[in-house]
């Protein structure tokens, strides 16, 4: 029953940040394409999964991994997190043209 409640959790954790994110770009008027709701859905999953491996570890008694492994996933994740918004934000609106 336990599992279930955390689970729920984390599923309107996702639902919220996925909500969060479209009403973002309703406010700045622009448009998501499928493939850039596709990957922010598997980043946000990567990064729910994350912290599942760090409460994991924790639970298990292994400090070192936790330590080890989950600095070296959340940096992967902040790494992949600022290519994707350089990826989805810096497009055409930073783009010069020269005339």
């Amino acid at each position: 029953m336990f599992e279930f409640f955390i689970n729920g959790l984390v599923f309107i954790s996702l639902l919220t940040v996925i909500y969060a994110l479209y009403n973002y770009l309703k406010e700045k008027g622009e448009k998501f394409a499928w493939w850039k709701w596709t990957l922010s859905v598997f980043w946000s999953i990567a990064l729910l999964l994350v912290f599942g491996f760090i409460g994991t570890t924790i639970g298990e008694g292994e400090p070192g991994a936790t330590l080890r492994g989950g600095a070296a996933l959340l940096a992967l994740l902040v790494i992949s997190g600022v290519v994707l918004y350089r990826l989805f934000f810096g497009g055409a609106k930073n783009k010069v043209s020269v005339e």
